[in-house]
């Protein structure tokens, strides 16, 4: 069967693959008609915004104490990315990504499972958590995988093994397919990316211009952690510590939403079915944000890739079995390198 031809202009230009026809179908599909219904952001309100500290970040100092995770940061400013690092230089890397409206600290509950056995990388995803917020920036997917691996360059971390949650399942998959050579092992963790053979009522909603992913009052707040976690009381617990924050956040939030959505990845470039690294597809099967059929697409158009289920957890496993999820982790990586 002849590969699909995207055209411009009238003028057809290079073949593209499946993964790279499916990447771009999902964007077409669902970005497009979510940015045709969804309101845009007031531009005084995203330069006027300010962060402030909440609780997740004042965790920092105390947690770090009992494992010794050490705060860092590069830039100053709007330019800044923070990251959390555990581990000495001499072992092997492995980088965490958090996916939207989230941060760094989602992570905290696998690292006493790691500890002694990687050197650890958890950023704030540029925009998000501590790391610095500019509205005058694009915030693609594109553009945050480039501002990754600048960084990992910048830090002398020059082989990774990378595990990415949603957006940041995106970003990984990107990071693998785009900068081989840096990615020695790659976990894909319920990620954005590719549709599944069904979805879900939260693609239902963003589909008419709807997005549980922001809220903005103490209700949506409710909303969200219901939407992300399977474990209710996780989602109560959750809603308490997030909900100051996701509120302030609001507005910064849709525009990088909208961000994500409008400048997809370039289809020209390498994409999820070009990843050459050994995959481990990880995902909750009761995910009511990203369909778990979203999994088996991931399982088959990745070579090298095996695919690891968890029964009654959502869309955030290193949070609702972190136990598990870090054990899969671990044997997944000691078996790839």
């Amino acid at each position: 069967m002849a590969k699909p031809v995207r055209k411009s202009r009238g003028k057809e230009i290079t073949p593209i693959g499946e993964g790279a026809r499916l990447v771009d179908q999902y964007f077409d599909t669902v970005g497009e008609a979510y940015l045709r219904h969804a309101p845009e952001v007031d531009a005084h309100k995203l330069r006027d915004w300010r962060p402030k500290l909440w609780s997740l970040t004042r965790l920092n100092p105390w947690y770090g104490g009992l494992v010794g995770v050490h705060r860092k940061r590069i830039g100053v400013g709007k330019d800044k990315l923070v990251w959390l690092e555990i581990g000495l230089e001499s072992s092997p890397t492995l980088l965490l990504l958090h996916g939207f409206a989230a941060a760094k600290e989602h992570w905290l509950p696998l690292l006493p499972f790691f500890a002694g056995q990687f050197r650890i990388l958890i950023p704030d995803l540029p925009g998000w958590g501590e790391s610095g917020f500019d509205p005058d920036k694009q915030y693609g997917l594109e553009d945050q995988t480039e501002r990754l691996r600048n960084w990992l360059v910048d830090i002398g971390a020059h082989k990774v093994n990378v595990v990415g949650n949603s957006m940041g399942g995106a970003l990984a998959g990107l990071l693998a397919a785009r900068h081989p050579q840096l990615v020695t092992s790659l976990v894909l963790m319920d990620a954005l990316g590719l549709p599944g053979k069904e979805h879900t009522s939260f693609i239902d909603e963003i589909l008419r211009g709807k997005n549980r992913l922001v809220p903005r009052d103490p209700v949506d707040v409710i909303k969200l952690t219901d939407l992300v976690f399977h474990n209710r009381a996780l989602a109560a617990s959750a809603a308490f510590f997030s909900a100051s924050e996701l509120i302030h956040r609001r507005d910064v939030n849709t525009f990088l939403f909208r961000e994500m959505l409008s400048r997809r990845p370039d289809y020209h470039k390498a994409t999820f079915e070009n990843v050459v690294a050994p995959t481990l597809v990880m995902w909750g099967t009761e995910d009511e944000v990203l369909h778990v059929s979203c999994a088996h697409e991931f399982e088959r158009l990745i070579k090298r890739s095996e695919i690891c289920l968890f029964d009654g957890v959502g869309h955030l496993p290193m949070i609702e079995a972190p136990f598990l999820c870090a054990q899969a982790i671990k044997e997944f990586i000691r078996k790839s390198i």
